[in-house]
C-alpha cells in the first residue's frame, strides 16, 4: 500500500495532468511524472552517423552524427507511460524497440510495426558483430490475448524477417524466466553470455525472490552452459547485467549487480575465465548508473574501464578495477556508450534537479575523459520527424511538438506555424505555494513542475514481470 504522502502526490499528479490537458498540452510530456532526460543512445552498426536516442519523453534519431535531431512521441513507438524500450539499431537501418506488445521495429524511419515474433514480451535483446539479432523472450501465459508461455532465447540472422527457432536455456520447465541481458563477444561471435533470473516462491510466504541465472553459449546460442555464479554476493532482490567484455578476449568480461546487500548497494565484478568465478573490483550507492569497457587503443592490450553516476562522480581504472582515479570535470551521468571512433557518449543531465546542478545537456561526449562537449541540448531541438499523414507520427506527435517544444524551453521550424509560446518551465521547479502541492498559480510552478517534484517520488525505470 501507498503511504499517505506518496497517494497525495499521485493524486495531485493526476489533477496536474487534467489541468494540463485542459490547457492544450499534450498529455505524454508531463504525465507519465518523470523528468524529461535521457536513458539510452544506440548507435547503427556500422553506420554510427545514425544514432536513437531514448528519453523519457519519447525518442530523438539523428542521421547526422548528432548535429540535428528529429522527435518521435512514445505513440509512435507504440509505448508509453514510465516504460523505457530497448532500442537495437542493426546494419539494414532496422530500428528495433521492445514494447509491451512484443518487439516492434521501424524499417522506414517513420512507423513502427510488428515483427514476425508477435507480441510476446521480450525483455533483452542485442546485436553480435556481424549483425545478427539476439533476443530473450519474458512471456507468462496470457489466455486473453491468446499468448502462450515463452522463455525461450532467440536469434535472426535477417533481421526478423521470419521467425527463427527459439532455444531454452536452462531446464525445459523453468517458468516466470526474465532474461536481463545478452552480450556477445567481439571478437568471438560464437561466445555468447545470457543473465536473468526466475522468480520462485518465498520459503517464508511472503511474496516472491529471485532465482539468479547465468549462461554461457560457445556455439552462438544454439546450446547454453549454466554457469555457477562463483564470487558473486547475491540477495533475494539482487539483479545481474552483465556489462561489457574485453574486445581482444572473449573470456574477460563484466557484470553489474543491482542490490548486493539486499537494499541499498550495487557492484561491479569482473572474470577472467568465461564467467566460471567472479571478483569484485568496485560498488557504489545504487543505482550505480554507467558502467563501459574503453577499446584499448595505442598498442595497450588492456581496456580502460569508466564508471559513473549520476549524483556521484565518475571514475576510471587503467588496471582491471584495482585503482581507481576520479573524474574531476565528469558530467551527471546515467549511461555509457563507446563508438566506433572510440568517442565515449554519456546520457547527461540537461536540467537541474533539486539540489543537482545542471549539465545543460542530454548527452555528452569525450574522447580524453578530461574534455566533455556537449552533443544534444533539449532547449536546442526545432523538430519533430517529417512522415505521411496518415502515420501515429504525423497525427499524434508531429501535432503536439509546439507544445512539448515550449515545455522544453526549446523554438520549433517556423513550418510548424505555433501559437504564442506559454510559459516554458525547465530546469529546477519553484518551490511550492502555501497553497498546497496541487496549486498551479504563479509560486506553485505548474503541471510540469509538479510532474518533476514527483518524478522523485514516483519513478519507475523498466517493466517487471508478474
Amino acid at each position: 500500500m501507498l503511504s499517505r504522502s506518496v497517494r497525495t502526490s499521485v493524486l495531485c499528479l493526476a489533477l496536474a495532468a487534467a489541468a494540463t490537458v485542459a490547457l492544450g498540452a499534450p498529455r505524454r510530456a508531463e504525465a507519465n511524472g518523470r523528468l524529461p532526460a535521457t536513458s539510452t543512445i544506440t548507435f547503427r552498426q556500422g553506420h554510427e552517423n545514425d544514432i536513437a536516442v531514448g528519453l523519457t519523453f519519447g525518442l530523438l534519431v539523428s542521421h547526422d552524427g548528432g548535429k540535428t535531431w528529429g522527435w518521435m512521441c512514445e505513440a509512435a513507438v507504440g509505448y508509453g507511460g514510465t516504460y523505457d524500450p530497448v532500442y537495437i539499431y542493426s546494419p539494414s537501418g532496422a530500428l528495433f524497440a521492445t514494447t509491451f506488445n512484443g518487439l516492434s521495429v521501424m524499417r522506414d524511419s517513420c512507423t513502427f510495426g510488428a515483427t514476425p515474433e508477435g507480441k510476446s514480451f521480450v525483455s533483452a535483446s542485442t546485436l553480435d558483430p556481424g549483425g545478427a539479432l539476439y533476443y530473450g523472450a519474458a512471456q507468462v501465459t496470457d489466455t486473453k490475448n491468446s499468448l502462450v508461455q515463452d522463455f525461450k532465447v532467440y536469434k535472426s540472422a535477417n533481421d526478423l524477417a521470419t521467425l527463427p527457432t527459439g532455444i531454452k536455456p536452462g531446464a525445459a520447465d523453468d517458468t516466470n524466466v526474465w532474461w536481463q541481458s545478452i552480450e556477445v563477444a567481439p571478437s568471438n561471435p560464437q561466445i555468447v553470455y545470457l543473465s536473468g533470473y526466475r522468480y520462485i516462491p518465498n520459503p517464508n510466504g511472503t511474496g516472491t525472490v529471485r532465482d539468479h541465472l547465468l549462461f554461457r553459449s560457445d556455439n552462438a546460442g544454439t546450446s547454453w552452459i549454466a554457469l555457477a555464479k562463483t564470487g558473486f554476493a547475491l540477495m533475494p532482490n539482487s539483479v545481474i547485467h552483465l556489462a561489457g567484455i574485453w574486445k581482444n578476449d572473449a573470456t574477460h568480461l563484466y557484470a553489474r549487480v543491482e542490490f548486493i546487500d539486499n537494499t541499498t548497494t550495487d557492484a561491479i565484478y569482473v572474470s577472467v575465465d568465461s564467467g566460471a568465478t567472479w571478483s569484485e573490483i568496485d560498488h557504489a550507492p545504487n543505482p550505480f548508473n554507467a558502467f563501459a569497457v574503453r577499446a584499448a587503443v595505442n598498442g595497450n592490450t588492456k581496456h580502460d574501464l569508466v564508471d559513473g553516476t549520476a549524483t556521484g562522480g565518475a571514475r576510471v581504472s587503467h588496471d582491471d578495477g584495482k585503482t581507481w582515479t576520479t573524474l574531476p570535470s565528469a558530467p551527471h551521468i546515467s549511461c555509457l556508450v563507446e563508438n566506433a571512433a572510440g568517442e565515449l557518449w554519456a546520457c547527461t543531465q540537461n536540467y537541474g534537479v533539486g539540489q543537482a546542478a545542471s549539465d545543460d545537456a542530454g548527452i555528452m561526449k569525450t574522447t580524453d575523459l578530461a574534455t566533455w562537449t556537449k552533443v544534444l541540448r533539449y532547449q536546442d531541438l526545432t523538430d519533430a520527424v517529417a512522415c505521411a499523414a496518415d502515420t501515429p507520427q504525423a497525427m499524434t506527435c508531429a501535432t503536439s511538438w509546439c507544445a512539448v517544444c515550449s515545455q522544453l524551453g526549446c523554438k520549433p521550424s517556423a513550418s510548424y506555424a505555433c501559437p504564442a509560446a506559454s510559459e516554458a518551465i525547465v530546469g529546477d521547479p519553484p518551490p511550492p505555494s502555501k497553497s498546497g502541492c496541487c496549486d498551479t498559480g504563479s509560486s506553485g510552478g505548474g503541471p510540469l513542475a509538479l510532474a518533476l517534484v514527483v518524478a522523485t517520488v514516483v519513478t519507475r525505470r523498466r517493466r517487471v514481470p508478474r
